[in-house]
């Protein structure tokens, strides 16, 4: 399977998030280690002084010293590096779960929520291990601390960029949800008309329209409405019915035609059979992908009405059967002239 940019930076940055958690996780081992000994050493210490009843410092090297002066210290950085380690399990546990469901887009959210608490408890951990060093860190001035420090700026810098790639599609899809419907005021139709442009902003493609009124009020309307967005377009094709058909509509029709062919887009009107468009009451628009109910195109901006989503295959099937149906407004216009001139 071919891998896209995007996919693969998602990929080095779950790999990245996994490597500095597994670092991070030696990293608390190691503390946890080093100060069980420490304090294994000084409480061992203290205990064996107080037993022989030795107050001063005879026999005790400096280092013991030390050890006997911040027994308590490092008891209470024993316990803390039992949270350290707990949180950097957590943290390998949940961007291990990242990686597994990189590939499932139907675990986005569950995936968001691991994201991110990945995120939390890298920081938790960075928190704790500036608690567990700001008083010991003689103990632990060791080359070692610069690959758990690595670990830690791997892990920060992964959350970074995973919360940024998982929110960017979440916030596109609340986006489409939002712009799947849209109220119509029609006491403020130029405001509508906007409103319209950004709603079908996302059209491409060829565009279809079903609205059995659709006459040269409603091709004004379209080409206002698709205006700025004409380009995206391969195609234009109309469903109307035949009582549309007076000589204005024929005439914008044609003009409407010549404009889009300068663009390299076609234009195909069709008048829908006489019972179809008697039955056929719902209006809608679509492209090669998405489909909106609509109110009358010639009054789309100035009706109160919800401009919704439907569904897409059963807007094509719709459609479909009644494009197989209907009749090339040309073939119409020819076949009307010549019932005109044999009545003459």
């Amino acid at each position: 399977m071919e891998t896209n940019e995007p996919q693969l930076r998602n990929l080095l940055s779950i790999i990245a998030m996994n490597t500095g958690s597994l670092m991070i996780l030696a990293g608390s081992v190691y503390i946890l280690k080093e100060l069980a000994y420490l304090y294994g050493v000084g409480a061992g210490s203290s205990i064996t002084l107080s037993t022989l009843n030795i107050t001063g410092n005879v026999l005790v090297t400096p280092i013991v010293a030390q050890l006997l002066q911040q027994v308590t210290m490092l008891r209470d950085g024993l316990f803390e590096s039992y949270a350290l380690f707990l949180i950097a399990l957590i943290a390998v546990g949940s961007s291990f779960i990242l990686f597994i469901r990189r590939h499932d887009r139907g675990a986005q959210r569950s995936s968001a929520t691991y994201a991110l608490l990945h995120t939390a408890f890298s920081v938790m951990y960075l928190l704790m291990l500036y608690i567990i060093l700001s008083s010991l860190i003689a103990y632990f001035n060791t080359l070692y601390m610069y690959v758990v420090y690595l670990g830690v700026i791997l892990c920060l810098a992964s959350d970074a960029y995973m919360q940024y790639a998982i929110r960017q599609p979440m916030q596109v899809q609340t986006r489409q949800r939002q712009k799947g419907t849209l109220a119509i005021d029609p006491s403020k139709p130029f405001s509508s008309y906007l409103a319209l442009q950004q709603q079908f902003s996302d059209l491409s493609g060829e565009l279809r329209i079903v609205d059995k009124h659709f006459n040269s009020v409603a091709l004004e309307n379209l080409h206002r409405i698709m205006e700025r967005s004409m380009t995206n377009f391969t195609k234009f094709v109309i469903l109307t019915s035949k009582e549309m058909m007076d000589s204005s509509f024929g005439t914008d029709i044609i003009d409407f035609k010549k404009e889009l062919n300068g663009l390299g887009v076609g234009l195909e009107v069709k008048l829908m059979d006489d019972k179809d468009a008697i039955e056929q009451h719902e209006r809608f628009i679509m492209d090669d992908r998405t489909a909106y109910k609509i109110p009358p195109f010639n009054i789309i901006n100035r009706r109160s009405e919800h401009i919704t989503k439907i569904s897409f295959s059963e807007a094509d099937k719709r459609f479909r059967y009644l494009y197989g149906r209907a009749i090339k407004m040309e073939n119409y216009a020819v076949k009307r002239a010549r019932g005109e001139d044999e009545q003459q």
